[in-house]
């Protein structure tokens, strides 16, 4: 008996027959399609290289708070992979960064960006600028007081306070001239200069004109007799040579100290003024001498 004929006398050997015949269609379809998937996902997924260059990309970032004024360290930075492109003004290593001053506080592992640094300390500030332990100090002066414009930042200055008589009691009657008990005196030495008005920069050759504050790098200790100096007396600057940081002896000078020894006046230049009562004051302008008489 044939199969046909096996099939007319068993009709459910058909439909066995189809249903094998179907599901081996859906295997063949399945089989199919699969391999498609598979080769369109390879297709897609680039190799290591090209995932490293073209979907991701390595930024600097912060390994440690950085706080605004301190210098970059190697140890301050490492490296984020991120989805790319890298955010504009970040950098893909450390390449030149060490050295550079933060402008502004970063944070643990922020991205750093190209304007949160610079070369210049002076563009984080005058508070970047003070040395460690000491305070920025601000003084009130005049043109001359700064030898003539010419002070810079980061010159390094002696301080000088000329207290009025006025200071120690001086007192005198309708009518009367007391004696003028007005004093000068090396107040402070070797003190390095911050700022000269709103310049945190040296400006060479250029002249600071028209300044009328000095801020200067002050140990706490100090800021006392500098306010009080600036409140009653009047401060002067005399620049320092940078390699100079010898100190001398402070002292307290009154127009008394400004008398000459006998010894010391060439006799054949004084002038006939001993019938003269007063205090006899000599002024140097350079060789030349002059001595003039002050009432007692």
């Amino acid at each position: 008996m044939n199969l046909a004929q096996r099939i007319q006398q068993n009709p459910m050997l058909l439909l066995g027959l189809g249903v094998v015949l179907i599901l081996a269609a859906l295997a063949l379809i399945w089989l199919n399609l699969s391999a498609r998937n598979e080769a369109s996902r390879v297709a897609a997924t680039p190799a290591a290289g090209e995932r490293d260059m073209g979907t991701t990309a390595e930024v600097v970032v912060a390994a440690r708070n950085i706080l605004r004024g301190e210098s970059i360290s190697a140890e301050d930075l490492t490296l984020r992979r991120m989805e790319a492109p890298a955010p504009s003004g970040s950098f893909a290593n450390s390449a030149g960064l060490i050295g550079r001053v933060a402008t502004s506080d970063i944070g643990t592992s922020q991205i750093v960006f190209s304007d949160s640094l610079s070369k210049e300390p002076s563009d984080a500030g005058v508070a970047a600028l003070v040395p460690e332990g000491q305070r920025a100090f601000s003084l009130r002066v005049a043109e001359e007081d700064i030898v003539g414009g010419f002070l810079q930042a980061g010159d390094r200055v002696d301080v000088f306070a000329t207290f009025p008589g006025a200071v120690y009691g001086q007192q005198a009657g309708i009518g009367q001239s007391g004696e003028d008990r007005s004093k000068s005196a090396l107040l402070l030495q070797d003190m390095q200069v911050l700022a000269v008005g709103a310049a945190l920069s040296n400006k060479g050759r250029e002249v600071n004109a028209g300044a009328r504050t000095v801020t200067v790098a002050a140990p706490p200790a100090a800021l006392a007799k500098l306010a009080l100096a600036g409140r009653l007396g009047h401060i002067t600057l005399a620049i320092r040579n940078p390699a100079d940081r010898d100190l001398a002896s402070a002292e307290m000078v009154a127009l008394e100290d400004l008398r000459p020894d006998a010894s010391s006046v060439d006799p054949k230049r004084e002038p006939e003024t001993s019938n003269v009562s007063g205090h006899r004051i000599t002024i140097y302008s350079g060789a030349n001498q002059t001595i003039v008489t002050a009432p007692r």
